[in-house]
């Protein structure tokens, strides 16, 4: 990437020196009437680079023991939970040694993504003349609260109550505070769905209740405001869309001063730098200073506010309605887009599908009125970059992951060599190692324009991996369809849903390494 050149200032134009974070990554969610059948979902794709071999992501289950991470513990370790992880430290909690998950899903219908709150580090609040929220020496991580999150949580109103259970540290290690500078979008069972932004000894919440369009000016500006002391909406009231990159957007502000959204100015990038500009707000965080953060946050908007109704499918890849684009330009993804296609070789820095995506879930909940608590919860993996991969299903209630998910990212990695040139594996930082090359080969991704391909699914890799998907979301759909006659008993749907995941991931792991597709 080219490295940016500092522009000179004027009274009304601002740069912000820019260096690329060393974690950063996309979600959205969407709940009640903006899905197809109220059913709640949400979305992440998460990039990493900071470690050798983060790259190397796993799906592992973790069932509940009643631990308790110390003196403010309510509810201990209850539920049981499926996450993606990865090998090497950015797997493991530096404090406790445990395993963390970066998003899952347990086994009451709770669903969890995460990204990185760059706008809500301590980094950041000195910079700008406030203290230091975090207890950086002891405090609890984001990936340590994902897991309390998922073990200890089935509602909403829990993950709040977890979060003000350690503003103060909560007993964990002796803290005064956590450690953290994350925003997670969660649901429940009941399709209630909220955002909510962390930093070390505060947090908003972001009740989903609106769908975001873009305003006369073409931005996202509509204000999103805390809700955490408000009356909360009844079981099911929940509906609409959100989605964040990586800086906070609650206006918010802290005891201490410190605001967690500003936005007084338009926030673009312009040669590879984050410039603020004029004086009107266009919902982007004008502290952010990742170009991707701000160039992924419309790219994401852009496909929450169009007309279709969201569901899992939508958000891996599904062939939707065209709208004013073209007859056959009909595929909608938020997990595999690398923006239009059919295109010459681009970059993917500034895309939702980066070259430096280590994996893509999509989480599709329950709602009021389904059987079984929240134990039809699905979580579906791609265990490498998304747009070369292909999603498969796990459920959090069958208590394991199927062995053939143990070392998918190696088939993953070999389809990512057909499409980027590098020779090291490992990552060494932004533009080295595995990440030495920034520009995907869309001929070798999507197949060639002047063969009739190009588009997404039509050649190339993904023409196989979007079979493969297609056959196992036909499966998934009749399965579950069955699943919610409501039938059986506790002991055979465990026993059925480890079956049958371990099946669809044999034979699309299968027909993913040799490039074929199941036979309908």
């Amino acid at each position: 990437m080219k490295k940016p050149v500092l522009a000179a200032a004027t009274a009304l134009v601002a740069v912000l020196a820019w260096t690329p974070p060393a974690h950063a990554s996309s979600s959205a969610v969407a709940t009640g009437l903006s899905t197809v059948d109220g059913r709640p979902v949400v979305w992440k794709n998460r990039d990493h680079w900071s470690t050798p071999d983060g790259w190397k992501v796993v799906p592992f289950h973790r069932p509940a023991d009643g631990g308790s991470f110390g003196s403010g513990d309510r509810y201990t370790s209850r539920f049981g939970y499926t996450g993606v992880t990865a090998h090497g430290t950015s797997g493991v909690d530096a404090i406790t040694g445990e395993t963390i998950p970066w998003a899952g899903a347990n086994d009451r219908g709770l669903g969890l993504v995460q990204v990185a709150g760059h706008t809500l580090t301590s980094a950041f609040a000195t910079s700008h003349g406030f203290p230091v929220s975090q207890d950086l020496a002891k405090g609890m991580t984001g990936g340590y609260l994902n897991h309390l999150v998922l073990s200890r949580a089935e509602r909403v109103d829990e993950v709040e109550q977890l979060l003000r259970d350690t503003n103060h540290g909560g007993g964990f290690n002796g803290s005064s505070a956590r450690n953290t500078s994350t925003i997670i979008s969660v649901f429940d069972r009941w399709g209630n769905a909220a955002v909510f932004e962390i930093d070390g000894d505060g947090f908003t919440r972001d009740n989903v209740t609106s769908e975001y369009e873009k305003d006369a000016n073409g931005n996202y500006a509509a204000p999103h405001t805390d809700d955490k002391d408000a009356a909360d909406p009844a079981d099911g009231a929940y509906s609409g869309y959100d989605w964040r990159t990586n800086f906070s957007k609650v206006r918010w502000t802290k005891p201490s001063g410190f605001p967690y959204f500003v936005d007084e100015q338009t926030t673009v990038v312009e040669n590879d730098e984050v410039v603020n500009k004029g004086d009107t707000p266009d919902g982007v965080h004008d502290w952010e200073d990742s170009t991707s953060g701000v160039m992924r946050h419309n790219r994401a908007g852009i496909r929450m506010d169009d007309p279709h109704k969201k569901d899992y499918r939508y958000f891996i890849q599904k062939e939707v309605r065209s709208d004013g684009i073209g007859g056959k330009w009909s595929i909608e993804s938020l997990a595999k887009s690398v923006g239009d296609l059919p295109a010459a070789d681009k970059s993917t820095g500034y895309h939702l599908n980066r070259f430096v995506s280590t994996f893509g879930t999509v989480i599709t909940g329950s709602k009021i009125g389904d059987p079984y608590e929240g134990k039809l919860t699905t979580m579906w993996v791609a265990l490498g970059e998304p747009t070369v991969s292909v999603f498969v299903p796990l459920f959090p209630y069958a208590g394991t992951t199927p062995a053939e998910l143990s070392d998918m990212y190696l088939a993953t990695n070999a389809k990512r060599h057909l499409v980027y040139d590098y020779t090291d594996d490992d990552s060494c930082g932004y533009s080295c190692g595995r990440n030495a090359d920034h520009t995907i080969d869309t001929k070798a991704l999507a197949g060639d324009e002047a063969d009739g391909e190009g588009y997404y699914g039509e050649g190339g890799i993904q023409k196989y991996a979007f079979g493969i998907e297609n056959w196992a979301f036909d499966r998934y759909d009749a399965f579950i369809a069955d699943l919610r006659k409501g039938t059986r008993t506790p002991q055979q749907l465990k026993a059925d849903l480890a079956a049958w995941q371990a099946s669809i991931a044999r034979t699309v792991k299968t027909h993913y390494v040799n490039g074929t597709i199941p036979t309908p």
